[in-house]
């Protein structure tokens, strides 16, 4: 039995690079990763400046991207976003807005068009449509990430004030797993949404979660993984000198990029493998 669990997952493993070099999800990955760096200063802007209305800390936002990301680059991001912190101005809102929702929209269009790619349909859609998905996407993306970094640092208020009002030491271990499955759960609703209306033909809800589930937690695991790497054994300054942060922002940027599409890709390797049939029949039989 257990032998069987085993070819199964070796036989996934291999299913699933086959289609990672079949599908160009590397050059997809690089595309999103190019307007993803375009447009993270104007979001992080769009971000922070939003974040400076509110009676957060800017350590307390940063602290949660310096586990993310290898030391270098947290550095960089966060030299340059102190001083956007510290004014609170509306007209830098607005820009980084407009240069934002551009840069981080052809972002998304790439990974509409790499997870339509994996269920091996070609996006057909007329730009009228296409654009404002895309721009959905980012901003939804954006509205996630706001709230997720809100809901962590509040909750972490919330939950040492009920500790500090009388309730038991293990209620703080309770609280702090809850904030963060919250947060991971919204991450994975997200991430449905994508791989659900992405695509250019009808996939169901639960078809789109294993993809969801995927990506969410890989890029958590993924992310911690590659910052304790670059931070342990690869020196980024003594190799890049003063681009050293933006070469390690870069890569961790296609590494997530990359998440996103295999995250399709997963979803494609199970329905192919549950109906047996071309997607565009099992299309067909589900509006019947």
């Amino acid at each position: 039995m257990r032998k069987g669990h085993e070819q199964q997952m070796l036989f996934f493993i291999k299913e699933l690079y086959r289609r990672y070099v079949e599908d160009e999800v590397a050059a997809y990955g690089a595309e999103m990763a190019y307007y993803f760096l375009l447009s993270i200063f104007p979001f992080l802007i769009f971000v922070t400046t939003l974040i400076g209305f509110l009676p957060i800390p800017g350590e307390s936002f940063l602290a949660y991207l310096k586990v993310l990301l290898p030391h270098e680059s947290y550095q960089f991001i966060r030299d340059n976003l102190l001083q956007i912190l510290s004014r609170r101005n509306l007209k830098l809102l607005s820009f980084g807005i407009i240069s934002m929702l551009w840069a981080a929209s052809s972002g998304m269009g790439a990974a509409v068009r790499g997870i339509n790619r994996a269920l091996c349909q070609k996006d057909t859609r007329p730009f009228w449509i296409a654009v404002p998905l895309s721009i959905f996407f980012t901003m939804l993306t954006a509205a996630l990430i706001v709230i997720y970094f809100v809901f962590l640092i509040f909750g972490r208020q919330i939950g040492a004030y009920l500790v500090q009002s009388g309730l038991p030491g293990q209620f703080w271990q309770i609280w702090d797993f809850f904030r963060h499955l919250v947060a991971l759960l919204m991450m994975i609703f997200v991430f449905t949404l994508l791989y659900r209306f992405s695509p250019c033909i009808k996939i169901r809800w639960l078809k789109a979660l294993p993809g969801a589930v995927f990506t969410s937690a890989g890029w958590l695991a993924i992310s911690w993984l590659f910052a304790w790497y670059v931070n342990h054994f690869w020196n980024l300054s003594l190799i890049y000198g003063s681009i050293g942060g933006i070469i390690g922002l870069m890569v961790w940027l296609f590494i997530s990029a990359q998440l996103i599409i295999m995250g399709g890709e997963v979803n494609a390797m199970l329905i192919f493998k549950k109906h047996k049939a071309n997607l565009k029949e099992l299309n067909d039989r589900e509006e019947k």
